[in-house]
């Protein structure tokens, strides 16, 4: 008789429908706590069709009433801006037969969170890509002056971008641009790079309470505004251009490579950006499965979304980028 038990008999079940569960709540979790650009879009559902349409307005023209003189309308001109979702994006794990991820729940935690992690960097990416080239675009024609052009200042010299009260003014410029044509720039929110978030903490007239009561910490490395606009710190604005003969994940022939990084685009050390400034929709929404393979002898762990992401108004969209 075997000293140990060398049939299967003895162990424990663990059910397939927890062990799904417990990794797609994992990347679920990861992503909503990883990724922040949904506080700025509407990502708005795409369904039977691949194309989200949204409509804008032209100004309406205001006159004055001649006495005795019937008073004529004004057509108010209307456009259009769309963006095509038409690309999955998919994180995906092969694990055999025998494998830690069939027993070990730490393994099913780490491979949702990592894939929640890197799905939520690729979806903020795209968005603050959009959000750059709109700073860099052009008035929309055709609405009567409706929407404005993007707002955006370079700065004058090599590391500027590591001065604070340089940094601080080009910001301001931007925020003020938009505030001449009433933007409510309150609503918005400025990114900055860790390094650029660590230059502002230097700029006395944002952290000491003589100028700024409770506004920041240098000591914490805390910041909560600048110029008004609630500041964040993250490393997901773009550093290198897309490197030649390669694309971004979404980008293609059909969508003109709309999410490809440019020289200029990767010099941005600031975005500026409103909840509608970009125009966002989703055909598959975060999904995460897991299944096994009973042909192949291996699981397969699958992370993935179908989104896509557009300029909708150039004027909420602004930058600051370096000499």
């Amino acid at each position: 008789m075997p000293l140990f038990n060398n049939t299967s008999a003895h162990l424990t079940s663990f059910d397939h429908a927890d062990m799904i569960a417990q990794y797609g709540g994992a990347v679920e979790v990861q992503f909503a706590k990883d990724s922040f650009m949904r506080e700025f879009a509407d990502v708005r559902p795409v369904r039977g069709t691949d194309t989200l349409v949204d409509r804008r307005m032209g100004r309406t023209t205001v006159k004055a009433v001649v006495e005795g003189v019937r008073p004529e309308a004004t057509p108010t001109k209307f456009g259009k801006v769309q963006v095509t979702v038409d690309t999955i994006v998919l994180a995906r794990d092969n694990r055999s037969e025998l494998n830690e991820l069939q027993t070990d729940f730490e393994a099913r935690m780490r491979l949702g969170e990592d894939h929640g992690k890197e799905l939520g960097k690729l979806f903020d990416q795209t968005f603050l890509i959009q959000a750059i080239k709109g700073s860099q675009q052009s008035a929309p024609t055709g609405l009567n002056g409706a929407f404005g052009a993007g707002k955006n200042q370079t700065l004058a010299a090599s590391g500027d971008e590591t001065d604070p009260d340089k940094f601080l003014k080009a910001i301001r410029k931007v925020l003020v641009a938009m505030q001449e044509e009433e933007i409510p720039t309150e609503e918005m929110a400025l990114i900055v790079r860790p390094t650029q978030f660590d230059v502002l903490l230097d700029n006395d007239k944002l952290v000491k309470t003589d100028f700024s009561a409770g506004n920041g910490d240098f000591a914490k490395r805390t910041l909560f505004y600048c110029a008004g606009v609630r500041i964040i710190p993250s490393a997901r604005i773009p550093i290198a251009a897309t490197a030649s003969g390669t694309h971004n994940l979404l980008s293609n022939a059909n969508n003109t490579y709309a999410y490809d990084i440019t020289a200029k685009d990767a010099k941005a050390k600031a975005v500026i950006i409103h909840p509608r400034s970009l125009l966002a929709g989703e055909t598959i929404p975060l999904t995460s499965k897991m299944y096994y393979s009973d042909i192949e002898l291996q699981w397969f762990i699958d992370s993935y979304m179908a989104y896509g992401v557009t300029v909708n108004r150039p004027d909420l969209c602004g930058a600051v980028f370096s000499a």
